[in-house]
């Protein structure tokens, strides 16, 4: 009996040693786990910079910020040298002359420019007055800007519409020799006026089916009663219902019954022929031809059963084709159309 109880002693000492040496091993590797992490993230924070990534970006901001202030600064500059140009000094100098390069005197310039003031804030404006010497030459001095405008005018004289009147200086070298001497004066030409009369001057027009079917369009004279003559249009022609800039097939004919037309094409043809009349002027524009187009603008002497007339049409070739006229025309039956303003 007393051995069973030493035995049974024996083993449970045993059993006791066991746990206990169990347990002391958990616990070591659960110490062992916790250090091998400790030292996982003192690995990798040692690893990681010591700044974040905005600080780590500062040197690139700021040259950021530093291009974007020299853009800005250029930009500034740039502006202040174009608002400089508006305040250059004008020096401009032109002759005028007439249709046979005689040089004219007395020829008004009116001028205007645009600038800015000196403190480069406000846009000014400056006009003025000249006229020509006896040597047919005008001089612009004291006034500002990149350029300007003028017009030229003498009872006289008609100014010839093509003639430049307006002044860049951006547009030289390429022009050539700046006008700002005597002797680089720019020229500009007019027209001597004849024998102004009093004529009676109206405008009119209609709507041409393209039916091929002849329509009128009375000529008035001073009283709008008075039926000085008579245009008949024929119109044919296939476009499109809306517009578009495909070419399509169109013509146009022009009769003067008891008349004629003859084309002019100096403005300042004044004088209408005796002779050399057409009773009929025809437009044919199929689509496929060389620089077709759907309007035409011309000038004419027309000839009437009570005298003579300058003409100018315009057709546009829309659905229904558009007829307009502007007429001089002569109630005393003189070939005489130079109209007094």
């Amino acid at each position: 009996m007393k051995k069973q109880t030493i035995l049974m002693l024996l083993i449970s000492i045993v059993i006791l040693i066991w746990l206990l040496w169990k347990h002391s091993n958990v616990i070591a590797s659960r110490e062992q786990i916790s250090i091998s992490g400790t030292n996982t993230t003192v690995a990798a924070a040692k690893s990681e910079p010591l700044v974040d990534n905005n600080t780590t970006n500062l040197p690139t901001a700021t040259n950021k910020i530093r291009d974007w202030k020299a853009d800005l600064q250029r930009q500034q500059e740039r502006m202040k040298q174009t608002a400089l140009q508006w305040r250059t000094p004008i020096l401009y100098y032109g002759i005028v002359l007439d249709e046979s390069n005689r040089p004219i005197e007395g020829v008004e310039v009116s001028f205007n420019t645009s600038s800015i003031n000196e403190a480069l804030t406000k846009e000014q404006y400056d006009s003025g007055t000249v006229k020509t010497d006896n040597r047919g030459i005008f001089k612009i001095d004291g006034v500002r800007g990149i350029g300007m405008v003028f017009q030229l005018s003498h009872p006289d004289y008609y100014p010839y519409p093509q003639d430049i009147t307006d002044f860049d200086y951006r547009d030289y070298p390429q022009k050539g020799a700046l006008p700002n001497t005597e002797e680089n004066a720019l020229a500009f030409h007019m027209h001597s006026k004849r024998h102004p009369v009093s004529l009676v001057h109206r405008a009119d027009g209609m709507n041409v089916p393209l039916d091929g079917n002849p329509h009128a369009l009375d000529l008035r004279g001073a009283d709008y009663n008075q039926k000085i003559g008579q245009l008949v249009v024929e119109a044919t022609g296939t476009p499109p219902p809306r517009y578009n800039q495909q070419p399509f097939d169109w013509g146009a004919k022009i009769t003067v019954p008891d008349g004629g037309l003859i084309e002019y094409t100096n403005q300042f043809d004044f004088v209408a022929p005796q002779s050399g009349y057409q009773s009929s002027v025809e437009f044919s524009f199929p689509k496929e031809t060389v620089g077709w187009t759907d309007t035409v603008s011309k000038n004419y002497f027309v000839k009437l059963p009570s005298g003579y007339a300058r003409l100018n049409i315009y057709i546009g070739a829309k659905r229904p084709l558009f007829f307009s006229i502007e007429y001089d025309y002569n109630p005393d039956g003189s070939q005489n159309l130079e109209r007094a303003k």
